[in-house]
């Protein structure tokens, strides 16, 4: 049995597959549709262990299935 990748719905309510990506200013995991890279779902109150900065845009602003703007 083979494993399902992760989905969301956009703004639209659509389903889309997702693709893990590290945000370029914290390294927090993000995700984009695997259809359409420019629809971003960003990580909000979730942070790394790492020790992510909590005041990144993507934790204080996320995108959450839509267009960045």
């Amino acid at each position: 049995m083979t494993e399902l990748p992760p989905r969301r719905r956009d703004e639209e309510s659509e389903w889309h597959d997702l693709v893990p990506f590290a945000c370029p200013d914290c390294g927090c995991t993000c995700f984009h549709a695997a259809d359409d890279e420019r629809i971003v779902w960003e990580p909000g109150r979730a942070w790394a262990e790492s020790g992510a900065d909590r005041d990144c845009h993507c934790h204080t602003a996320p995108v959450e299935g839509r267009l960045p703007a």
